[in-house]
């Protein structure tokens, strides 16, 4: 597969103001951290939530977010119930959208099987620069990690972990596409470090598009002029829908998230859709 050779011109090219190292700004404090806290509940009962999750914020506590984080808000709101809260599957803190969280060990244990065997279908919305081509496909590449000005990111591994994205293209504007996505494996950054390698980054993924900006980001917070490399200050990258089968009842289930209205303003920004071909 291969990106428009058109389209790759809306590709970034790292300037040199930010090349400076990351140790560059002090730590914040998580008080300093900016997170989106308003959470949707789509789906509720006695087993577990299906939880809408805005963007920025992170789903488990972990480094600097001990209480700023999906869980935490959820327990403050809702409360933890006798066994606690638990998230069943992973969502970065800058992808918005869907995600499945547990009321008890059992239902955990349940919803985890699901997932570990593939029998959760998931989809995706991403703003991605440029056009993929063929306009319709399946990524097949193996994922490793790689050390990058002091982050460890995915990059292609013919032996790392198998990965599968399916994709298909809904629209064009300007320089950047909406795609529908379809991971059939869940590795850790999958869709990202797919659409990466691609030539297709998503908008706003300050990991895959410029690490530097990203280390600049965790340290100092968003700086009006990254958007001149990254194009948007959030990641549009959006859990769109879950389709399964309830671990407890069977009951066949569809769950779905609106398209959060980030993603239309930037696109309008970007000028009537077109169809266009690759």
């Amino acid at each position: 597969m291969r990106s428009d050779p058109d389209s790759r011109e809306a590709m970034p090219v790292d300037p040199e103001v930010w090349s400076s190292p990351r140790a560059a700004f002090p730590e914040r404090a998580e008080t300093d951290l900016f997170v989106a806290s308003e959470f949707r509940i789509r789906f509720e009962d006695p087993h577990f939530y299906v939880v809408d999750k805005p963007s920025p914020l992170p789903v488990h506590a972990g480094g600097r977010f001990r209480t700023r984080n999906l869980l935490g808000f959820m327990e403050e709101r809702l409360g933890a119930g006798p066994e606690g809260l638990r998230a069943v599957h992973r969502l970065d803190s800058e992808t918005s959208g869907l995600v499945v969280v547990a009321r008890s060990r059992q239902a955990a244990r349940r919803l985890g099987i699901l997932f570990q065997k593939r029998q959760v279908a998931k989809e995706y919305l991403a703003v991605v620069f440029g056009t993929p081509c063929p306009e319709e496909g399946v990524i097949d590449l193996s994922l490793g990690t790689r050390a990058c000005h002091g982050l460890k990111i995915r990059a292609a591994d013919p032996d790392g972990e198998r990965a599968h994205t399916a994709y298909r293209l809904l629209e064009r504007h300007g320089g950047f596409s909406l795609l529908e996505l379809a991971p059939q494996t869940g590795r850790k950054h999958q869709i990202r470090a797919h659409l990466a390698f691609l030539g297709n980054p998503v908008a706003g993924d300050k990991i895959y598009i410029d690490p530097v900006v990203y280390a600049r980001y965790t340290r100092h917070g968003w700086q009006e002029e990254m958007r001149d490399v990254v194009r948007a200050e959030h990641l549009l990258l959006h859990a769109s829908a879950l389709r399964l089968v309830h671990p407890m009842t069977g009951e066949v289930m569809e769950i779905l998230s609106e398209t959060p209205a980030r993603f239309s303003e930037f696109l309008a920004r970007q000028g009537s859709a077109g169809s266009g071909r690759c």
